[in-house]
């Protein structure tokens, strides 16, 4: 038989009347502990608090002297109590938060054979100071600090790593770090390879020049490439191409432009001895595709000339032109770049891998 509402009504307030008159509850027990407002006895169930994790703790309006929860992440888990004036744990000392806030792992750069830097940005340490951050790395997904790591100083805000000591040609993952009193937590994963050739190396016909980074075109993470110098100027001075005369398309700057813009210049000039001929009818060291690089490309060998060596403090012409009658050259004793008339200056050549 189906219990009417009015039973149910009936029922409900004989159970709140026998509560309110009664002194104590037990649950699981007949004889309360006479101190024990409510008393659950069991030996094989726990009483259970309300579970929340750190930011729904805090979200709790006003919270009363004596509340309790279990906060799921503060630390590993633990269960805290509000005192009046803050959160503590059962006996008493101060509540852990969550571990540290890492926004973010910073991409790899300067890549190396044995080197790269990374980063991170710690973005809220929840009242615990940072007591290390840095970066870990792994030749397996999900590196942890206790697999390689730096360690920087500071606490929040961005920071730089410099990781040495790698493998040469071989892949990397790597995850910023933030350790407190709560725990270690961690950024997203990026992953490098590092390269197969250093600046400098002798290698592919030459010295090896630049390696391409992220970010510049052509640049392949599973594959190092990059620019080859030939160990010495092929002239001391040789005209850029014909006065006076505009190359189609020779106008590109940027890092993988130089190649083209040779093969746009001599097909347009068909003067002999000019910079852009002298590279791309060169063969040395059983090598043929050289070619006179861009500005960009330039400017790399100037950046790296101590490691690679050969140079000296003239003036050396890039293939990227700027008008009919002017091209960009670089000065490499006064480091910088600009044009001038198509007339005589310092050719080095180079050549892609």
């Amino acid at each position: 038989m189906k219990p009417t509402i009015n039973s149910i009504f009936v029922f409900c307030l004989l159970f709140i009347l026998t509560t309110s008159i009664k002194a104590q509850v037990g649950i699981g027990t007949n004889s309360p502990n006479s101190s024990a407002k409510l008393e659950v006895s069991s030996t094989t169930q726990g009483f259970l608090p309300p579970r929340m994790n750190y930011a729904q703790r805090e979200a709790i309006t006003t919270p009363a002297i004596g509340l309790m929860i279990y906060c799921t992440n503060c630390g590993s888990g633990q269960a805290q109590v509000y005192d009046g004036t803050a959160w503590v744990n059962m006996i008493g000392g101060t509540a852990l938060t969550q571990p540290p806030m890492v926004a973010s792992t910073t991409a790899a750069s300067s890549i190396t054979k044995t080197s790269v830097t990374s980063g991170g940005n710690i973005t809220n340490d929840f009242g615990n100071t940072c007591s290390a951050r840095g970066v870990c790395w792994n030749t397996l997904p999900n590196p942890t600090i206790a697999n390689s790591k730096t360690t920087e100083s500071g606490t929040t805000g961005s920071f730089t790593s410099s990781i040495t000591g790698l493998n040469v040609g071989t892949f990397y993952y790597i995850r910023a770090y933030a350790t407190n009193a709560s725990g270690t937590s961690y950024g997203n994963q990026v992953t490098v390879r590092t390269t197969d050739y250093a600046i400098g190396e002798s290698a592919l016909g030459g010295k090896i020049a630049y390696v391409l980074q992220p970010g510049d075109p052509g640049y392949d993470a599973n594959v190092t490439h990059g620019l080859v110098a030939t160990n010495a100027d092929i002239s001391a001075s040789a005209f850029w191409g014909c006065y006076g005369l505009g190359i189609g398309g020779a106008d590109r700057t940027a890092i993988g432009s130089g190649n083209q813009n040779t093969i746009d210049i001599i097909s347009g000039c068909p003067t002999a001895g000019i910079a852009a001929r002298l590279c791309a009818d060169l063969v040395e060291n059983g090598y043929s595709d050289w070619f006179l690089p861009s500005i960009e490309e330039l400017n790399k060998l100037y950046l790296n000339q101590a490691l690679i060596g050969g140079f000296s403090n003239g003036n050396y012409w890039s293939s990227s032109e700027y008008t009919p009658t002017f091209a960009f050259y670089f000065n490499f004793s006064g480091g910088y770049a600009t044009y001038d008339v198509k007339y005589g200056k310092i050719v080095r050549a180079v050549r892609s891998f």
